[in-house]
């Protein structure tokens, strides 16, 4: 669970704030604030910073249960720790996806 969070929701995540925000520029435009539209991408960012330290934490898991690799037939493979470290890649990308989204929200004006 704590790999999937940051493999598919983050990237989800990452869509929705996109989505949200741009339902929500009218509304700041009315209100003449980036609130709205500034909470949104908090949130997103929270929500993927836990998800990919989920990851990491699996990731750091996985590999203190096999410190190194051996050449023997019968070892387990190393398939949970990959997948593991991949998500956390999937849930930095997401991470730094939302702070891109957000950076022409705090530059230009909302209306």
């Amino acid at each position: 669970m704590k790999t999937w969070l940051a493999l598919l929701g983050a990237p989800s995540i990452v869509l929705a704030c996109l989505t949200v925000n741009y339902a929500l520029i009218a509304p700041a435009c009315r209100l003449s604030s980036h609130a709205l539209l500034d909470g949104v991408s908090g949130a997103s960012l929270v929500v993927c910073v836990l998800a990919t330290l989920l990851a990491w934490q699996r990731w750091r898991d996985a590999q203190h249960a096999h410190p190194s690799p051996t050449n023997d037939a019968s070892a387990l493979p190393a398939r949970p720790g990959f997948v593991a470290a991949v998500a956390t890649g999937v849930g930095a990308l997401s991470a730094g996806a939302v702070i891109a989204i957000s950076i022409p929200q705090w530059i230009l004006p909302a209306c």
